[in-house]
């Protein structure tokens, strides 16, 4: 008789494993960037001042000369703001330094505010000033992150919240359209280039202006930038998606007269997320308590809506 007969059979552990275990933190593939170097960001930098002041010099004969500059500059200045911004994620600077970009940026565009106001190079001078201010402060917020898995969730949210926002009467339309405000909400953004502006003042030729870009661009781009870097994730795809997805929406409101203001965060969190998919692993519960945070934050993007409109001036 064998005594071990009527012993009951041992437990599978692998049946015994729950089922529902949260996956590995992503592993991005190594990344073999070079060390910091101050090209990354001076380059562009000279680029964009190449560009905001040469633009207005430029001849423009005729409409048709007008189209191919401003596809061509348009692709220009959007890549040099892709790239400017990249190149600062890039240098991983401590937090100390930071702080002192944020601090030093807003020093400088609150300089230009009140004393180039008046100057010919005055609105350049501030556009440059806001690029720094949003690029610093999204690479502040960027610290924030600590897993990947957040660039996904933030990057839709946004997204929908600036669609909202620009083309449906949200709050940015809210500041942009009401009289009283116009001039406040202009401080926020940055003015593109304008192509043949001097020929147009002194010899009436034809001229094209970009449109403006909001300090909450610049702010998200270096603060999807900042993380894909720091995470060693698929930021070059990112950078070119984000580059062609802002420059198609620019030259599609410059060239099209049917096309209304575009929100730039739906290109620049389309870009973050999309090449990135494969990072973003999520549980079950992870899943339903992004569904309950996304609910709540548009219920409290919805009660912000109604209650600044409420307080917006009604009349100048």
């Amino acid at each position: 008789m064998n005594p071990t007969s009527n012993r009951p059979p041992l437990p599978d552990p692998a049946r015994n494993q729950p089922t529902d275990v949260a996956p590995p933190a992503p592993q991005p593939a190594p990344d073999d960037a070079p060390a910091p170097d101050a090209k990354l960001w001076l380059l562009p930098l000279a680029v964009l001042a190449l560009v905001q002041f040469g633009a207005p010099l430029l001849p423009v004969p005729n409409i048709a000369v007008v189209l191919v500059d401003v596809t061509l500059l348009t692709l220009i200045y959007v890549g040099g703001v892709v790239a400017f911004s990249l190149g600062i994620a890039r240098q991983k600077w401590p937090l100390p330094v930071v702080l002192a970009g944020c601090a030093a940026s807003a020093l400088v565009y609150k300089v230009a505010q009140v004393a180039l106001a008046s100057s010919p190079f005055g609105g350049q001078a501030q556009s440059f000033a806001l690029l720094f201010v949003g690029t610093f402060f999204g690479l502040l917020v960027a610290r924030i992150i600590r897993h990947a898995n957040m660039i996904g969730p933030i990057g839709v949210m946004v997204a929908l919240i600036d669609i909202w926002g620009v083309m449906f009467g949200g709050i940015v339309s809210q500041l942009l359209t009401n009289k009283a405000t116009q001039h406040v909400a202009q401080h926020a953004m940055a003015s593109g280039p304008r192509l043949g502006a001097a020929g147009a003042k002194f010899a009436g030729l034809p001229n094209l202006s970009l449109p403006a870009i909001g300090i909450g661009d610049f702010l998200f781009l270096a603060l999807f930038l900042g993380v894909l870097v720091r995470f060693r994730m698929n930021w070059r795809a990112s950078a070119l998606w984000m580059w062609a997805g802002v420059s198609l929406a620019l030259l599609a409101i410059v060239l099209l007269p049917f096309v209304p203001a575009l929100p730039g965060l739906l290109f620049l969190g389309a870009g973050a997320v999309l090449p990135n998919l494969r990072y973003f692993q999520f549980t079950r519960e992870e899943r339903f308590a992004l569904l309950y945070a996304g609910v709540f934050v548009l219920l409290l993007t919805g009660a912000l809506y109604f209650g600044l409109t409420s307080m917006l001036p009604k009349h100048l």
